[in-house]
């Protein structure tokens, strides 16, 4: 025998109780939800971000100290070439650190020189000669 609910007894769940807030309080829980989800997420990335800029600090630092040790290490083997010309040579070191200040001249000069005709260098060529020839069909068309 199959049990019937009692007449008198109403379903505890029912359909509104089911949903008891309806659309309108739906996508208000919908929005704080994606609220709350999207707050926590730019946290995190905030978190990650000054993680991420101390992380790229202490390389930055690392780099400028490595450069300073270059430039130092740079100074220190023209003053021992200089030295070591000076004597091998018998000659005053005067004229040893000026040759030396000559020749570093000249290879900048040399360097500068080389930047300015890679500067007169056309760059998009390929583009250049496309967006004339897409101006001529333009032209060609409207006529």
């Amino acid at each position: 025998m199959v049990d019937q609910p009692d007449a008198g007894h109403s379903n505890p769940v029912g359909p509104a109780d089911a949903h008891p807030g309806g659309l309108v309080d739906h996508l208000r829980e919908l929005c704080a939800a994606t609220a709350a989800y999207l707050r926590a997420r730019l946290s995190l990335a905030g978190i990650e971000a000054k993680e991420a800029a101390v992380h790229f600090g202490i390389i930055l630092g690392i780099f400028v100290l490595a450069v300073a040790v270059i430039v130092f290490g740079y100074l220190f083997l023209c003053i021992g070439v200089t030295v070591l010309i000076a004597r091998v040579l018998d000659v005053s070191v005067g004229w040893v650190i000026l040759g030396l200040a000559v020749i570093h001249f000249l290879v900048a000069l040399g360097a500068i020189i080389f930047a300015v005709t890679r500067l007169k260098t056309s760059v998009f060529k390929s583009t250049l000669t496309e967006l004339k020839k897409d101006q001529q069909w333009l032209s060609q068309t409207s006529k």
